[in-house]
């Protein structure tokens, strides 16, 4: 496989951290690596970051500004064990707990660093391994690789507040708002309906004058437009269509409080601790791992799910609405 590179200064001759991003090509699931990343940054300030992944989305974190370079690499061990002879780093960071070749590879490199989560006979051969807890937050629980680091309470907001703070505004509404993030891509169990997000905005609209909503779209829900400023007065409600990254962390930073799914967007909100009201299906009784792994320990009291076996629709727009009002009502921002 090629490599594709955004640096120009990319010989490996530079003092040099690798990380091998977790294997997941989905936006959300890149985003989660932004505050590890920007604790290296500030920890290694000298140092390149360099990622490691089989798929090029995740040069977003690079264009981003969060890591220096992307190496795309298979899924070969000989492949692996030569990028790193050839990059030869201090610090090798390995975020695939459940890849026994890929933790042999790094394990006997020569990288005076090499860390990564405890698995099966795989943490013998690091020097620092940390237990693998699914019950953590995704950037909190890669936070925990780092000695010495308050995980469990570290905010994970500091590198979005950076690019909010250069970020255009004009879209946005003006306070008091609520954003909205009714999208999902990875299939419709995620879809709650657009019907559902607007029944909820009516009625926290008929209970607070001036109170607005901004609703955050990726292009397949640009076609919802027209329903949602039909629904809500033209003075209330503001719609992003695939928004750039500073501009969702500059609206996650303003809005009161957030609804929506277990989606991409909605982990700019989380990481910048804006209240999130999460509907999530559990149509295969596996909500509780989901939300454990995928929502942030101050927000999964407002997560809204599905009994057992049933889909998302199933979820009632007043239980929906109560939970809202909840976050929304929260004296600060943790």
């Amino acid at each position: 496989m090629s490599t594709t590179r955004w640096s120009e200064s990319d010989s490996g001759r530079s003092p040099t951290i690798v990380v091998f991003v977790e294997n997941r090509p989905f936006f959300g699931a890149l985003l989660v690596h932004v505050p590890l990343l920007r604790e290296l940054r500030r920890r290694y300030p000298a140092r390149r970051i360099v990622l490691c992944a089989p798929f090029a989305e995740a040069g977003l974190l690079c264009e981003l500004g969060a890591a220096d370079a992307l190496h795309l690499c298979g899924r070969g061990w000989a492949e692996v064990r030569d990028l790193l002879r050839e990059l030869q780093p201090e610090a090798v960071y390995l975020l695939r707990p459940y890849s026994f070749w890929l933790t042999a590879v790094v394990g006997f490199c020569r990288a005076e660093q090499r860390v990564g989560f405890r698995s099966r006979g795989g943490w013998l051969l690091l020097s620092r391994a940390v237990r693998h807890d699914v019950s953590v937050y995704r950037p909190r629980k890669y936070l925990s690789l780092l000695p010495a680091l308050p995980f469990n309470t570290m905010g994970l907001d500091g590198y979005f507040r950076e690019l909010a703070a250069a970020a255009d505004r004009t879209g946005l509404p003006r306070q008091p708002f609520i954003a909205v993030l009714p999208g999902g891509g990875a299939g419709v169990f995620k879809h709650w309906g657009i019907e559902r997000f607007l029944a909820v905005c009516s009625a926290l609209a008929a209970s607070e004058h001036g109170l607005r909503f901004l609703f955050v779209l990726g292009g397949a829900e640009a076609h919802l437009r027209p329903t949602i400023e039909a629904t809500l007065a033209a003075d209330r409600v503001s719609v992003l269509i695939e928004a750039p990254v500073a501009i969702l962390a500059a609206a996650a930073l303003g809005a009161r409080a957030a609804l929506g799914n277990d989606c991409g967007p909605g982990h700019v909100f989380q990481m910048c601790g804006c209240p999130y009201v999460c509907v999530m299906s559990n149509h295969d009784g596996r909500a509780a791992d989901r939300t454990a792994e995928w929502v942030d320990t101050a927000n999964r009291p407002f997560v809204q799910t599905s009994q057992r076996g049933e889909p998302i629709t199933a979820i009632p727009v007043e239980r929906v609405a109560a939970a809202l009002e909840r976050a929304r009502s929260l004296p600060e921002r943790y």
